[in-house]
């Protein structure tokens, strides 16, 4: 929109109506996008969301758990697992078998004796309690499983080649990963690794931090996958970046990602922004609730804005300033007419 400044009495009410516009369409934007909250009672609602995911069963694995969760005794003996098993009292007695596939492994002086649904160590005992009974006194067997072949693991998500894959030996996150041709580009921070627990007789999932993992080399987040896993690797979040950003647009989430730092990969805030008027946007709740916190761009240099974290689907929406978008649009020219003032909406 051009206008021009040819009758004197007629430049004031159209240099009021250039100065309107900006003050009519942040007007409209800051209704759209009101705050609903405060940073205390949003961070309150964060944690009640946090709670109920917990209710899922799903943890953070952490290297004290190391014990629980990589304890191979847990595994049940099934079809095609190889066992060595080592009677310390007689060599001759010594055998290498695989579970046939109802179950059974033929033993010297035994002949078939069933493991399946064994552990290892249940199997240790029952062997030594056969021995006992006809021929040997007080025996004491060791029963190592060689390779686990009767349970598989399942990788989905944003791996390479996601599939169930034969569990033939005792394997690492990392080598799972490897085994389904490594992440993909657009792969997540984080893997959930989902097991049955035969002692609780629930499913239980370990979230394992792959950015500890992969990228700072904290091995004891390399938890043992066993027969049966399934390991889920999700894709990266997204977050939305929209208003007064140099790049408005659909950002993927890295590892802790704070507002500052997504408004700094959407190029940082236009020169027409209200610094004191940047919206995080966030569904809360079973219902999806759309709960809206106002920050100002201090805020986010600060601690308070480094004590929220971007999360998957969340919207940051920067504001624009009435002065901001009279001083960016409005421009003057030289013309034949003479002197014109126009203005053009920077948003």
């Amino acid at each position: 929109m051009i206008i021009r400044t040819l009758p004197r009495y007629r430049t004031l009410p159209l240099l009021l109506l250039v100065f309107c516009i900006p003050l009519v369409l942040t007007g409209c934007a800051r209704d759209r996008f009101k705050a609903t909250t405060d940073l205390e009672k949003f961070q309150k609602l964060q944690q009640e969301k946090q709670s109920e995911n917990q209710q899922h069963q799903r943890q953070a694995y952490t290297p004290a758990m190391a014990a629980s969760a990589d304890s191979p005794g847990d595994y049940l003996l099934g079809a095609g697992d190889l066992i060595t098993i080592t009677v310390f009292e007689t060599n001759a007695l010594n055998a290498e078998v695989r579970v046939s596939s109802r179950g059974f492994v033929n033993l010297p002086l035994l002949d078939n004796v069933e493991v399946a649904n064994l552990t290892a160590a249940e199997a240790e005992e029952k062997i030594e309690g056969l021995y006992a009974k006809k021929y040997l006194r007080d025996p004491h067997v060791s029963v190592y499983i060689k390779e686990h072949v009767s349970k598989r693991i399942t990788l989905i998500g944003a791996v390479g080649a996601p599939g169930t894959y034969e569990y033939i030996s005792r394997r690492h996150l990392l080598d799972v990963i490897a085994l389904a041709n490594g992440l993909k580009d657009k792969a997540g921070s984080s893997a959930f690794v989902t097991r049955h627990d035969s002692r609780m007789n629930k499913e239980i999932t370990y979230l394992v931090d792959l950015e500890q993992l992969i990228k700072n080399g904290h091995m004891d987040q390399n938890l043992v996958i066993q027969g049966g896993d399934v390991v889920y690797i999700p894709e990266a979040g997204k977050c939305f970046i929209d208003g007064a950003v140099r790049k408005p647009g659909t950002y993927s989430i890295s590892s802790k990602m704070t507002i500052a730092e997504g408004v700094a990969m959407a190029g940082g805030l236009a020169s027409f922004a209200d610094t004191d008027g940047i919206k995080l946007i966030r569904a809360m709740g079973k219902e999806g609730k759309r709960e809206i916190i106002e920050l100002s761009y201090n805020d986010l240099q600060s601690d308070r804005g480094d004590s929220i974290i971007l999360e998957d689907q969340d919207i940051i929406f920067a504001e624009s300033s009435a002065s901001g978008i009279f001083s960016s649009g409005t421009g003057f020219s030289l013309g034949f007419m003479g002197t014109g003032v126009n203005f053009k909406n920077p948003q």
